[in-house]
């Protein structure tokens, strides 16, 4: 009998970044759980649009400051469309926090009628 492949660790957890749409998140804020919301995009797409109660640390700047995130309620991740939010989501989940990305980003979250705010 052949001895079993080893799995590749990385790619196992790569593939366990759990996913919220913006419908999901919004029906969450709503019914009032506890979420913590950080927009990972740079400085001037935060200028151009953003989720007024989210938090904004541009995705190179998280490794320094995460003792700003909390600890004690889930963090979800977004950025434009969901690609960068979701390598900060799995890096967060490697340091141990309950993270998950928000596919599709601010523009599903707008285009779907999520309230932003814009300068």
């Amino acid at each position: 009998m052949a001895e079993p492949e080893p799995k590749d660790d990385d790619a196992a957890e790569e593939e366990n970044v759990p996913e919220r749409t913006p419908e999901q998140v919004q029906q969450a804020l709503a019914s009032g759980q506890p979420l913590w919301l950080l927009d990972v995009r740079e400085q001037y797409e935060w200028n151009q649009v953003h989720i007024a109660d989210a938090h904004h640390i541009p995705m190179d700047e998280v490794a320094e400051q995460l003792a700003l995130l909390p600890q004690d309620r889930p963090v979800v991740v977004f950025c434009a469309h969901g690609s960068r939010s979701w390598g900060v989501a799995h890096y967060l989940r490697q340091q141990g926090y309950e993270a998950y990305n928000m596919t599709g980003g601010i523009t599903r979250w707008h285009v779907q009628g999520g309230p932003v705010a814009q300068r």
